[in-house]
């Protein structure tokens, strides 16, 4: 899992790096929300870009319109709470369709290894 981290930017600004091993810095979130919004909500958006940057090629049409449809979720959602409902809906379906291709993958496997030993 990424988990993003403090680290200076050129700009004065602590930015935070997305890496495998850091620890999330929530104090750091946390006090450039309450401080300065607009710079949160820049920092954001740069972390998610750098995320979806970094991802497998593969990944990124699939990163880009998840995340547009996290935006239009929080923009229409009218409070935080509304938000977090309909994104932790997106998650659920997004959760319930991995679990549907699971399940399709391991018939599939157990029909290749049923037909194992015919072929040996």
């Amino acid at each position: 899992m990424l988990k993003s981290a403090a680290k200076g930017s050129g700009a004065g600004l602590p930015a935070p790096v997305m890496t495998a091993v850091s620890p999330f810095d929530f104090e750091f979130w946390n006090n450039l929300a309450r401080t300065d919004p607009q710079a949160f909500f820049r920092e954001r958006e740069r972390v998610i870009r750098q995320f979806i940057d970094d991802a497998h090629p593969e990944a990124r049409d699939r990163l880009i319109d998840l995340q547009a449809q996290i935006d239009g979720m929080r923009a229409m959602a009218g409070t935080p709470q509304a938000a977090l409902r309909g994104i932790f809906g997106l998650l659920d379906d997004c959760l319930g369709a991995l679990g549907g291709q699971l399940a399709e993958l391991r018939r599939e496997a157990d029909h290749l290894r049923a037909l194992m030993p015919r072929i040996e």
